[in-house]
């Protein structure tokens, strides 16, 4: 369902140029347009009283958590963006960053229960908002519908969670702006209420130290599935070798007797293994010798199958731990013999 609705809404956006304007425009205006809400909301009389301006303030501290904790999210698990995997136009810059789950939403949603607790006319607004701007960033083929939804309720959850808050910020906003209206007062039940500020600030505290030091924990591979998701768009290799990968033979590579950095090969595929890295390993045989052609992530290639004569290009190395020749990077490769003549392969590096 989530493919399907991308794929409808972009196809429908991308038919033609005022479409794709207009799914541009809805990607980003409305939530400008919820943020001119926030400032209307707070100068106003009908909600400018310390109790409104709390809720909005709540809102704002609120939107910054689900900020950061999208960031820490997204070092722990990667969704790539629908335009990386369905057959899509994107309308919007390509990040290549997780999809999961949506930064506009979940600043829309903080913004929105801000609103509704603080003037709920412009509340219900501003979720008529926030709508058209997951229409938009789903037709830009950015996002998805359930990360729309996941971001609008972590935004509505972080003030959920800080609202405890609100009556604490709303005695020091009368004491900043006295005149302007009467503060939450003070609770009649101090134990229960203490305790619920203490778990408000302190969830504060543990999102907003999560979210800053999350970046510097080691990411688990989601930058190399968004490169690998994003090289697949052009996965392709070229229709034959540069040139100045010169032709040598697969044996005197494997024997060591080369110095040159960029060769082509041409040889039988006898094994094609994807790595736990994201790597394939492509044992390539010719002339009673063989040797590893590698496709990084970084270059995406679609891998060949056994028993193919193949032409493959690329740069030439020795892997010490297996103790075997290479080309790792693998540059490029097409079915059978399309390389030049061979050369003797003892000449330069380049």
């Amino acid at each position: 369902m989530d493919a399907h609705l991308v794929e409808t809404l972009n196809g429908w956006f991308t038919a033609g140029g005022l479409r794709a304007d207009l799914c541009r425009a809805l990607a980003i205006v409305p939530l400008l347009l919820i943020g001119v809400l926030v400032v209307v909301a707070w100068s106003t009389p009908r909600s400018n009283s310390p109790l409104g301006r709390s809720a909005l303030l709540v809102g704002f501290v609120a939107a910054v958590g689900a900020l950061l904790l999208n960031l820490a999210f997204g070092h722990l698990y990667y969704r790539a963006r629908p335009f990386l995997v369905l057959d899509v136009r994107p309308l919007l810059p390509e990040a290549v960053d997780s999809s999961l789950f949506s930064d506009h939403l979940a600043v829309a949603g903080a913004a929105v229960a801000a609103l509704i607790a603080a003037r709920r006319t412009f509340g219900w607004l501003a979720m008529g908002l926030a709508l058209l701007l997951a229409i938009g960033r789903i037709g830009a083929a950015v996002q998805y519908p359930s990360d729309c939804l996941v971001g609008l309720a972590a935004g509505a959850a972080g003030f959920l969670v800080l609202l405890p808050l609100r009556g604490p910020v709303s005695r020091a906003l009368a004491a900043a702006y006295p005149g302007t209206g009467e503060p939450e007062p003070k609770p009649e039940h101090p134990f229960i209420h203490r305790h619920q500020r203490g778990i408000a600030i302190a969830v504060a505290i543990v999102v907003f130290v999560t979210g800053y030091g999350i970046r510097a924990i080691q990411d688990h591979g989601w930058k190399a599935a968004a490169l690998r998701a994003e090289g697949m768009l052009e996965a392709n290799s070229a229709p034959a070798p540069p040139a100045g990968y010169q032709t040598i033979p697969i044996e005197t590579i494997a024997a060591g007797q080369t110095r040159a950095t960029y060769a082509t090969v041409v040889g039988d595929v006898s094994q094609v293994s994807h790595e736990l890295d994201g790597d394939y390993h492509i044992r390539v045989e010719g002339g009673g010798a063989f040797l590893v052609l590698e496709i990084m992530p970084e270059f995406p290639l679609v891998p060949p199958h056994i028993g193919q004569q193949i032409t493959a290009w690329g740069v030439v190395r020795h892997d010490g731990l297996h103790n075997w020749w290479e080309l790792h990077p693998l540059i490029g490769w097409q079915p059978g013999n399309v390389a030049a003549p061979s050369g003797t392969g003892t000449g330069g590096s380049d």
